[in-house]
């Protein structure tokens, strides 16, 4: 009886793979994956450069009809990730929080009056 020495693919087993094919089927599986990450890294980057762009120009938007104050808008754009006001503003970038919502959230937080 012969001990079953294991391999690092069971694939390699199944397809009758010498140690030099093994050894380049690994490599191919590896740089796959690598490329995979990378690919999706890459494709991450563009959608939260993409969704930081349209941000912008949505807050341009609600300052030229009135809705948002300049200064609200900069302290959105400038927020940092660990503040209440990134999540406001994150909020407002996926349309889950209204910008007249944002602005009084954002008063509320500083203690000031609402605008009429």
């Amino acid at each position: 009886m012969t001990a079953c020495t294991p391999t690092p693919l069971v694939l390699a087993d199944a397809l009758g793979l010498s140690d030099n094919e093994e050894k380049i089927l690994t490599l191919c599986i590896i740089l796959l994956a690598i490329m995979v990450f990378v690919g999706i890294t890459a494709i991450r980057r563009v959608v939260e450069t993409k969704a930081r762009e349209q941000t912008k120009r949505d807050l341009a938007a609600f300052i030229a009809e009135g809705t948002m104050t300049t200064e609200d808008a900069m302290r959105i754009i400038r927020a940092d990730l660990n503040e209440p006001e990134q999540k406001i503003a994150t909020g407002v970038a996926w349309g889950t929080i209204k910008p007249e919502k944002a602005e009084a959230l954002l008063r509320s937080m500083r203690g000031e009056t609402a605008k009429r």
